[in-house]
């Protein structure tokens, strides 16, 4: 690993950990940045790169980058897999168990709300 790449990583790293503070906070992106004495245009910038490179890192980049509606494929799971929540809306479904962290589900269903 080159100095760059290990720099980048660490930032990443860096920035994901502040992002998790600050949903953990329960404060608004203001309120927190006001705190930290970082600006929101800051945070917002940091919160994209870790989202990007969090779906780099999943191979799944170039199915958000294309215009439209991605499609889904339907996952039969086994029934034997218990969930807390089921949030169903048209054909798409998510189960939400009781091991899942707070930001897991908050994503979630930003993304369920979106579409």
């Amino acid at each position: 690993m080159s100095v760059q790449s290990a720099k980048k990583a660490y930032q990443l790293t860096e920035w994901a950990n502040q992002i998790q503070a600050r949903l953990e906070s329960g404060q608004t992106v203001k309120e927190w940045c006001n705190e930290q004495f970082v600006s929101p245009k800051t945070y917002y910038y940091r919160l994209k790169r870790v989202r990007e490179e969090l779906l780099e890192t999943a191979g799944a980049k170039t199915m958000f980058s294309m215009p439209g509606k991605p499609e889904f494929a339907p996952l039969s799971l086994p029934r034997t897999i218990n969930s807390a929540v089921t949030v169903q809306i048209g054909g798409l479904r998510a189960d939400i168990h009781n091991d899942a962290n707070f930001s897991t589900v908050e994503f979630v269903l930003r993304v369920l709300s979106q579409l």
